[in-house]
């Protein structure tokens, strides 16, 4: 644990395996492991595109989900602060 050392591609110089890959490799299925892992066998060096930016996929889209709820809630605030001045009842 803790062996795997990354180079520029995103790819672990020994195993192959991206950062997103060893992080979640306990979690990922059997049949994820084994995509992975013949992946490696073959020889393929393609980094997908998720795992070139460092980040596991599901922890970029929760982020981004984060960050589209405070932008709908502010947009919401600004709407309303509008509305109230179009309308000086």
């Amino acid at each position: 644990m803790g062996l795997c050392r990354f180079g520029g591609q995103g790819a672990c110089l020994g195993c192959h395996r991206t950062k997103a890959e060893v992080k979640g490799w306990k979690r990922l299925s059997a049949a994820a492991k084994a995509a992975i892992n013949e992946r490696i066998r073959q020889g393929t060096q393609e980094v997908p595109v998720a795992a070139r930016n460092g980040k596991a996929p599901r922890k970029r889209l929760r982020k981004l989900e984060r960050k589209i709820g405070k932008l709908e809630a502010k947009l919401a605030a600004l709407r309303a602060e509008r509305d109230a001045m179009a309308d000086p009842d």
